[in-house]
């Protein structure tokens, strides 16, 4: 089959070296001169421009939308589309593995990697996949029956997915995101209940019960609610051991006992026991760049949550905070209103700061309860953080943004925020 491959990132280069194991005629396109050439330079056939009329169908990376010139041609002609998350599942189904689905706004990575970790620790062989691990077809080849797929689900892998695949779903949360590349919320909501569409016949779907409010008429197949209220299938207050959680881990807020809740509601699909994992969970650490504590300076708590890249992640961030609040945001805009913090912060946030792109905008959201300050560095938002606490403050980074206008991705901006705080710690000594 004559294959070509849009988008040459992570997960486009690794479903073009799968469909060239399998035996494919494959071409990768991208918009970027560099990622082309490091294609070519690697030994693949790539390019900046294709006659899309020239292939039999299209593969697309989960970072190209679907509005993409080069797939709405391929749409007009009848032109195959399938997303590389599709073209793994199907091939990881016909093996016969065992899947764990999650996608939601917020907090999906850590939900993989706690459930990942728990069935680990109870002796089974599972994986984590999809928008946190390797991308999935390049697990195809690993794949071994027994194996437990624990996948973590963008809206864009989504958008592009509809095979009978998963054991258990959840959806954890759909609050403002991406409305850069949706039309609507409703249409950023509709691609993450697509994960119904991805149940086996005997699969389980478990949807948290904030979806219920603004998005049930999305819910078109059976599934399970769980979260607080006693009217859930399953209530917080219903499982013991996690409403009375004081075991010792990096969990801490009512967000992270409600991510543990959906974590034991995938494992004990497989018979892990309450005790089990509670003792996976004393030896389980949060991934780095989600409300991670970095240092105490003269009385001043650090934390970096760069991770926080919507609205909704820099509200959890501030309700996990014990402490009067200094919080830095801004980055790339993402096209939802940034209103809503000012009515929530007013009882914590002492002062924001705000940097990048989506400055000017920020500022004027939170008028007139907050005068942000506008700084052209992260660094300098840092600074000026530290010159205006007070001691028993806290500095929070929790952007709401996401990141690319002035760092290569989150996990860049975090490390940067974290240098910055160690240099401050050395100058102190």
């Amino acid at each position: 089959m004559n294959t070509l491959i849009v988008g040459l990132g992570k997960s486009g280069l690794a479903a073009y070296e799968l469909l060239e194991r399998e035996g494919d005629a494959v071409m990768g396109v991208d918009d970027e001169s560099a990622t082309v050439e490091r294609a070519v330079n690697d030994g693949k056939k790539a390019a900046l421009k294709v006659n899309v009329r020239e292939f039999d169908r299209l593969v697309v990376s989960p970072g190209m939308a679907l509005t993409h010139p080069l797939i709405q041609e391929a749409f007009q002609y009848g032109i195959s589309i399938v997303g590389e998350a599709a073209l793994a599942l199907e091939k990881l189904a016909e093996a016969g593995i065992e899947a764990i689905g999650i996608t939601g706004t917020n907090g999906k990575t850590t939900v993989t990697l706690l459930i990942t970790h728990v069935l680990q620790y109870a002796g089974f062989a599972a994986h984590a996949l999809g928008n946190v691990g390797p991308p999935l077809t390049s697990y195809v080849a690993l794949a071994k029956r027994g194996d437990i797929a624990v996948v973590e689900l963008s809206s864009f892998q989504l958008d592009t997915l509809s095979i009978p695949f998963f054991d258990v779903g959840l959806i954890l949360n759909i609050t403002p995101d991406h409305l850069d590349r949706y039309a609507s919320m409703e249409k950023y909501a509709e691609s993450k209940c697509r994960l119904q569409l991805c149940m086996k016949p005997s699969g389980e779907c478990w949807v948290h019960e904030s979806i219920l409010k603004d998005f049930k008429k999305l819910l078109k197949v059976p599934y399970s609610t769980y979260g607080q209220n006693p009217d859930c299938t399953l209530s917080k207050n219903g499982v013991f051991f996690l409403n009375n959680l004081s075991t010792p881990s990096s969990f801490s807020g009512e967000h992270d006992v409600e991510n543990a809740l959906a974590a034991w509601i995938a494992c004990r699909k497989w018979g892990v026991s309450e005790k089990i994992f509670l003792k996976a969970l004393e030896s389980f650490k949060k991934p780095s760049h989600r409300i991670e504590w970095v240092a105490k300076i003269r009385g001043v708590d650090y934390v970096n949550d760069s991770k926080g890249t919507n609205i909704d992640a820099t509200l959890k961030a501030v309700e996990a905070m014990r402490q009067p609040v200094l919080l830095i945001v801004g980055g790339v805009d993402k096209g939802a209103s940034y209103e809503i913090w000012k009515r929530s912060f007013t009882k914590k946030v002492r002062k924001v700061v705000a940097l990048g792109q989506a400055a000017e905008k920020i500022a004027e959201d939170l008028k007139p309860e907050y005068e942000v300050s506008i700084v052209s560095s992260l660094a300098d938002a840092v600074i000026f953080c530290q010159r205006v606490a007070y001691e028993g403050d806290v500095i929070l980074l929790s952007p709401g943004c996401s990141s690319y206008d002035m760092f290569r991705d989150y996990a860049h901006r975090g490390d940067e925020f974290k240098r910055i705080v160690d240099v401050l710690q050395e100058k102190k000594g």
